[in-house]
């Protein structure tokens, strides 16, 4: 490993400027893969509150259309309280649930201060609680008993009781929220709106009855959050609802109406990536973002090996001897791999460090589903799928870049080399 060193710092003095550009061109590689990895992977990854993001399922939708042409329109929206229970209630390999209002609602919020500001309000039932877990600072979340009654109490953010009360005081103080007065139980750690399931600066019992259009009607603003348990494979938890859908087809019959199935419930990525809209089966886009990926590699794989190329050449000499004292092929080729790999590696540490503060301090690469501008936090991007993703990207280069290039030196005719110029 010295001698590699030493020999890369003997490049680096004879063809600066072709060592240069590789080690930055490695760098703007590396930076421009970890800026698209890191833009998915923080929507994905599991991260407080969020913390078991590859187990979790949302049911968000339901898709009606007539049997026959003189049937009622075609409808989609959200679920009501009554079919998101149909529908997504005590699931085999389900540990636990949450029947929530689907996003947040940006409600008038007044404390004692008097001072009015308009707060994201998130409301849930108490199995937010245990499908989550949020950082309880100060009090006590509310409870099944409350929720059924409707009673005006509410969980808030750290600084969202700074707003209202100017402390972090805010045990059994009163509010306003949409002109109706609650009570503080509880306070929680602020939570980012990159972990949008889980978001609001103020928690609230929902009210089971909303619905749209008539008292029964099967639509209404919820769905569910679910959490399998470790080990279940989520396709099987689907094939449960599916067999739900053909229990409420059932239901739905008499009135000329069948549901349509758009793959429910949605697993993390897909949701990240989009849904699309109730009446959509989402797509999956891992095949396109492995090609994005592939273009992001290859690109520079070509430029940096024209310049291992470049280098090897002035090379020729030392090779030749290498071979004429009984150095194999195969010793070369690994060689010239092993120093590129140090000089990717080190483009790469540079590139995942840009990347880095680019993603923290460059505003405008992270939005929340409202179109906000959202700076993730440094635990965010420095864990161990990016990480690993980074060196991947760093390897995956080196092999595209260093290969061919290596391999035509391994070929070299040991007389040839040594006299060449």
């Amino acid at each position: 490993m010295k001698k590699k060193l030493i020999q890369i710092v003997y490049d680096m003095r004879t063809q600066p400027v072709v060592a240069w550009v590789t080690i930055i061109g490695t760098a703007l590689s590396i930076f421009l893969i970890m800026t698209v990895m890191m833009m998915q992977q923080v929507k994905i990854i599991s991260i407080a509150p969020e913390s078991h993001r590859d187990r979790m399922l949302y049911g968000m939708f339901l898709h009606e259309d007539g049997i026959s042409s003189d049937a009622e329109n075609e409808s989609s929206a959200g679920l009501s309280y009554e079919t998101a229970k149909k529908l997504y209630d005590k699931l085999d390999g389900v540990e636990e649930i949450s029947y929530v209002e689907q996003g947040w609602a940006s409600l008038d919020l007044k404390g004692t201060n008097n001072k009015k500001f308009t707060g994201d309000v998130l409301y849930a039932d108490d199995g937010i609680w245990r499908v989550f877990d949020y950082e309880l600072l100060d009090g006590r979340y509310y409870t099944p008993e409350e929720v059924d009654a409707g009673t005006k109490v509410a969980v808030v953010s750290r600084s969202t009781a700074r707003k209202l009360f100017d402390s972090e005081d805010a045990l059994g103080r009163r509010f306003e929220l949409d002109h109706e007065t609650y009570e503080v139980i509880g306070m929680v750690a602020d939570v980012s709106k990159l972990t949008f399931m889980a978001y609001g600066e103020v928690f609230a019992p929902l009210d089971k009855s909303k619905t749209y259009g008539e008292s029964d009607s099967d639509f209404g603003p919820y769905m569910t959050l679910m959490r399998v348990k470790d080990g279940v494979d989520l396709e099987d938890v689907r094939a449960q609802v599916k067999k739900r859908y053909g229990e409420l087809d059932a239901e739905i019959a008499s009135r000329n109406m069948k549901t349509v199935y758009h793959g429910a419930p949605f697993d993390q990525e897909t949701v990240a990536g989009g849904v699309g809209g109730s009446n959509i089966t989402p797509q999956d886009t891992n095949g396109l973002r492995i090609v994005i990926y592939l273009i992001l590699l290859l690109v520079p794989a070509i430029n940096l090996s024209s310049m291992l190329h470049s280098r090897l050449r002035r090379r020729v000499s030392e090779l030749g001897v290498r071979r004429a004292f009984g150095c194999t092929r195969k010793r070369i080729m690994g060689d010239i791999i092993v120093e590129n790999l140090i000089v990717t590696v080190a483009g790469g540490i540079i590139g995942f460090a840009v990347g880095v503060l680019f993603a923290l301090f460059y505003d405008g690469l992270y939005t929340s589903p409202d179109d906000e501008t959202v700076r993730p936090a440094l635990s965010m991007l420095l864990n161990w799928r990016i990480l690993l993703s980074a060196f991947g990207a760093c390897f995956i280069l080196n092999i595209l870049s260093a290969s061919v290039p290596a391999w035509q030196a391994s070929r070299l005719n040991p007389v040839e080399a040594i006299n060449a110029k």
